[in-house]
């Protein structure tokens, strides 16, 4: 038992830095260490005076590491595994809604006269400035002004009605 103090107090601290160095947390750092001089408590028949303890030590720590770093792959693949399908659902269910509101907003789009529907096109669509939607339509920047606003008040309107129709549609994609 005294030599196994002896050994402990000699190879704690080495140990402790190369365990640190592929474990950052101390604690399990600190388990390892344990279970490497447990082990070489529990095999001390089978060691003979020609062995060099330290050397031996090294390899029980080193093995260590690499179970623990097959356990924190193991579980990195099962929380994987665990979480993919909620993530394909969301994924899903996103699109579902997304696909529901493109479809809502072209409907609604459709109700606006010609020249509103073009206008509200190259703002949001083309991303062109009011200047340049100006230019290319011959209207006035005003104009320009005044046809993005009301297409955006009526998409307002519109979508607030139907919001309650969206939140049935999510409703429904979640629970069945």
């Amino acid at each position: 038992m005294r030599a196994l103090e002896h050994f402990y107090r000699q190879y704690q601290q080495a140990m402790f830095q190369f365990l640190k160095a592929y474990c950052r947390d101390a604690s399990v750092v600190t388990e390892m260490i344990q279970d490497a001089f447990l082990q070489l408590w529990e095999n001390r028949a089978k060691i003979n005076e020609q062995q060099n303890v330290k050397n031996l030590l090294f390899t029980i720590s080193k093995h260590k590491v690499i179970d623990q770093l097959r356990k924190s792959q193991q579980r990195e693949k099962i929380l994987k595994l665990k979480y993919k399908p909620q993530e394909e659902v969301f994924s899903t269910l996103d699109q579902v809604i997304l696909a529901d509101y493109q479809r809502l907003l072209s409907s609604a789009l459709m109700q606006l006269p010609e020249r509103n529907r073009e206008v509200y096109s190259l703002s949001r669509n083309t991303h062109l400035s009011n200047a340049e939607i100006s230019s290319r339509l011959n209207i006035s920047v005003k104009a320009v002004e005044k046809h993005i606003t009301k297409t955006l008040r009526f998409l307002k309107v519109f979508l607030q009605k139907e919001q309650v129709l969206i939140f049935f549609l999510l409703l429904h994609s979640i629970l069945f």
